[in-house]
């Protein structure tokens, strides 16, 4: 129970820094594009973060290799130099 919370936790705060902050995700999915693309990439990415949350609760730096091979076995590429998807804001 209380891995699953520090888990949820850390997804939860992951996922506010790269809204908050704007930054582009570096990963494109050969089988997904337009809204597939945004909607799987939260799904997977999620998954992936709860399971090295899990799987490493107390070690950023083993949870964030265990996610990059989540997200690869999934399917995902990671391109470093941050040509994959983006979060856009709209006008006002």
């Amino acid at each position: 129970m209380r891995r699953t919370l520090i888990a949820i936790i850390f997804a939860t705060l992951t996922s506010a820094a790269l809204l908050l902050g704007g930054c582009a995700k570096p990963w494109t999915h050969p089988d997904y594009s337009g809204k597939t693309l945004d909607r799987k990439f939260k799904e997977d990415s999620l998954k992936c973060e709860v399971q090295a949350g899990e799987m490493f609760p107390l070690d950023k730096h083993k949870q964030n290799k265990q996610f990059l091979m989540c997200m690869a076995d999934l399917g995902w590429n990671y391109h470093p130099d941050g040509e994959g998807i983006t979060f856009r804001t709209k006008p006002r």
